[in-house]
């Protein structure tokens, strides 16, 4: 019987008992259930043993009884087939204890009584009333030797005790004194061993007791150390394997638990635009859509013999057998598919979906079996990084090979995700000034990024990396929050410029961002300016020309950087109406050419007869300022006019100006 609450309060109440209660019913019948064993076979040998020595009594019957002593061995010889022929058919028919016993308990009964009552018709007397002593052989047999149930023990020796004194007190013609005290003897042993029979009951019952508790004590310090242990390797919100019970589902398989043709598959997994979920419906819904998620993998992974887990936030792991990369690819489409048929609805994604969706990145052990968990997951990383980047809800098997020519940069992407939290990004500004006035009109915001160490990484290096991990977008938010913050707190001129990276104009929402953090400030939107390159064709982006309108719209300046450097040229212009044009600092320095000159001067032209404001980055010399001033160009921006600095450099500037 299973130990459980039930049988706990029981066995603390049945300690308690006194000596005269009863015992527990239901304990009782375990204990018995737990000796059954053992108990059927001390009672068949020694049932055995009995009838042997029983027989062997008639020995004396000889001597004793001549006159009926043939019957006398006769009757113990029926008696003694009759009962190993009963016992061994119960025991054989697999009946219960129960029944054993009361078998054991009427071949005794019956050959102590049986006996007597065939040995009264001897005319020896004397002889019979000293031989009945050995009927107290029957009485503590039945008391102390089978273990029977006290009940059965009482019985049984009580009938043969009474049997035997009545035939003492009554049926044989002896001395008086003689029968009386043979009487007191029975009674006596009767008495003593149905005491000790009582006793030894007891005694087994409360060892059992004792055993009992030591049982569910150990039960319940085991279930406490598999619930501590089921805690510690359990995420607590989703109910799924954590970190570290997934690392040591990862050790478990590859200690014993691959074929010869499997290698271990890990799918990491991201919900895409949780971020936006959270914010649109509150932490409860995003909890809920977790645990909705989590109950999916769970039953996917089951079915496929995966293990699911939760790596962290909104991403997940699936840890599975794979015997090829086609088996992998199939299996993250089956998760992938499988979110996608739940049709969670998403109210704010800000593409043409409309419910939750997953991005994922794959991977796998190699032959050589000398991969780690740290490694796969670094690798499934990004490949889920390029899931993400390819306009989610999709996933990427990692490639190897083209890894390798990228790996130059798996150490600035670890740095780029600590950046801000380390306080390795600042930012410098380098001013614009107005070509008439010659005086600051605002600044343009420019990243700088510190290794560990404090060494400079150049943007050159920085920028493309953050772009491929999608740093970026965090990077860049920053920027443009600090900004915002400085304009705020400073004033910072008539403008303040940001660059935008292609990765943010082509993120639906980015427009609503970037209000957010203008009314977060507190600042005029024109006060702020988005620097966009001319290194992507942002015509053909669908979603960067809507974020460009809404951006204008909401009253923020955008500008075109690099212009003449890229591919777009004067496509752009005919698709964006932008506030500024940066014409590259390329075509100046081309200037001391007649030809470098002449394509300046009409880039400047068609830039005004178009109407739109024209600012000529990379002024080194006071030449080129002159140059510039002849062209009629609105803004210049360049070393010699300015070089990027600190805020509290700038601030120092402006104030050294205003006392000046």
């Amino acid at each position: 019987m299973q130990l459980n609450d039930d049988i706990a309060k029981r066995a603390r109440v049945a300690m308690r008992k006194r000596w005269w209660q009863a015992g527990d019913p239901l304990l009782l019948s375990m204990l018995h259930h737990r000796n059954e064993r053992q108990d059927r076979k001390i009672l068949r040998w020694g049932m055995w043993a009995a009838v042997l020595s029983y027989m062997c009594y008639g020995l004396f019957d000889l001597y004793l009884f001549p006159d009926i002593s043939y019957q006398l061995v006769a009757i113990r010889f029926c008696f003694s087939i009759v009962f190993l022929v009963s016992l061994e058919t119960v025991a054989r028919g697999m009946r219960s204890l129960k029944v054993l016993h009361v078998v054991a308990a009427l071949s005794i009964l019956c050959g102590g009584v049986g006996w007597l009552v065939f040995a009264m018709a001897t005319q020896y007397t004397e002889p019979l009333s000293e031989f009945m002593v050995f009927g107290t052989v029957f009485v503590l047999g039945a008391n102390l030797f089978f273990n029977f149930r006290f009940w059965l023990s009482a019985v049984t020796s009580a009938i043969v005790t009474i049997a035997f004194v009545y035939a003492l007190m009554f049926k044989i013609n002896t001395d008086i004194v003689q029968r009386v005290v043979l009487s007191a003897f029975f009674i006596n042993c009767l008495a003593l061993s149905l005491y000790l029979s009582w006793r030894l009951s007891e005694e087994r019952y409360f060892s059992f007791l004792h055993s009992l508790q030591a049982q569910i004590q150990e039960k319940v310090a085991i279930e406490k150390g598999q619930q501590l242990e089921k805690i510690a390797e359990t995420d607590p919100l989703t109910g799924l394997r954590n970190r570290r019970a997934i690392s040591q589902d990862f050790l478990n398989l590859t200690r014993n638990g691959l074929s010869e043709n499997e290698q271990i598959g890990l799918i990491l997994i991201d919900v895409d635009y949780f971020k936006r979920f959270n914010d649109s419906l509150g932490h409860h819904a995003g909890d809920e859509c977790l645990i909705a998620l989590a109950r999916l993998f769970s039953q996917k992974a089951e079915e496929l013999g995966a293990v699911a887990g939760r790596h962290g936030g909104e991403e997940f792991v699936i840890l599975t057998k794979v015997d090829s990369q086609e088996r992998l690819r199939e299996l993250t489409e089956i998760f992938c598919k499988s979110v996608e048929a739940l049709a969670i609805p998403h109210p704010d994604r800000g593409d043409d979906r409309h419910f939750v969706t997953i991005s994922a990145g794959a991977t796998m052990t190699r032959n050589d079996g000398s991969l780690e968990l740290t490694i796969l997951l670094q690798q499934a990383d990004r490949a889920l990084y390029s899931s993400k980047f390819t306009g989610r809800a999709t996933y990427t098997i990692y490639d190897p090979a083209e890894a390798s020519r990228d790996a130059s940069g798996e150490n600035l992407a670890e740095l780029l995700k600590l950046a801000i939290t380390r306080g390795l990004v600042s930012v410098v500004y380098q001013p614009f000034i107005d070509t008439r006035t010659g005086k600051i009109i605002g600044y343009e915001t420019l990243m700088r990024l510190r290794d560990f160490d404090g060494s400079l990484i150049s943007p050159a290096v920085f920028i493309p990396v953050a772009e491929q991990t999608g740093a970026i977008h965090m990077l860049g938010r920053w920027a443009i929050e600090q900004a915002c913050r400085d304009i705020a707190n400073h004033g910072m001129g008539d403008v303040v410029s940001v660059n935008v990276s292609a990765m943010q104009l082509k993120t639906p929402g980015f427009p609503l961002q970037v209000t957010e953090i203008i009314g977060q400030f507190g600042i005029s939107p024109r006060k702020l300016a988005l620097e966009v390159t001319e290194g992507i064709d942002i015509a053909l982006e669908t979603q960067a020309q809507k974020n460009i309108e809404q951006l204008r719209a909401f009253g923020v300046q955008v500008w075109l950087d690099d212009f003449g450097t890229g591919f777009a040229g004067l496509a752009w212009l005919r698709r964006f109406d932008f506030d500024v044009v940066k014409i590259d600092r390329a075509f100046l320095h081309d200037c001391e050419s007649l030809r470098g000159s002449s394509m300046l001067q009409d880039m400047v032209r068609l830039l005004r007869n178009r109407g739109v404001h024209v600012l000529v980055e990379g002024v080194e010399t006071k030449q080129q300022v002159d140059l510039l001033k002849r062209l009629g160009v609105n803004t210049m921006q360049g070393y010699y006019l300015g070089r990027p600095a600190s805020l509290a450099d700038v601030l120092a500037h402006h104030s050294t100006n205003q006392r000046a």
